[in-house]
């Protein structure tokens, strides 16, 4: 895991921490949000499968989360896309890179692109966790 800053909790003033999960992968993406909601106080907005479909909700929705998670390969598109969406994001808005074709020069194109933290999905699940954990804290 490389992460950008630590020691940024949660967002102040939220009852709970309001989840976006951008992945393709159905049973992933439910593995993903039962281990959220198992770390109450979580909330899931909104989960996209393509890069149209997350992008057009951050848009609409650009002050109602927390969190976006952020897988890079979908079925449409890029989780780049999504990403680079989110460069313009409020100050207590964080985003986590969560995918499984990551190498270093992806990682620093993630935190290049003002990811907070990139995570393997294939070896870091435990660290991601514990990331958005942090948060809720």
């Amino acid at each position: 895991m490389r992460e950008k800053e630590m020691g940024r909790g949660k967002p102040a003033g939220h009852c709970s921490l309001k989840v976006v999960v951008i992945e393709d992968n159905l049973v992933l993406r439910n593995i993903i949000v039962d281990a959220l909601r198992d770390m109450a106080p979580v909330e899931i907005l909104f989960c996209a499968d393509n890069e149209i479909s997350a992008t057009n909700w951050l848009s609409s929705n650009d002050s109602a989360w927390d969190l976006a998670v952020v897988d890079l390969h979908l079925k449409q598109g890029s989780g780049v896309g999504a990403l680079s969406w989110c460069t313009t994001r409020r100050a207590n808005q964080r985003v986590v890179v969560l995918s499984g074709e990551l190498n270093d020069d992806v990682r620093q194109k993630c935190l290049a692109l003002r990811a907070d933290a990139v995570f393997d999905k294939s070896s870091e699940m435990n660290e991601f966790l514990n990331y958005c954990r942090s948060l809720t804290v």
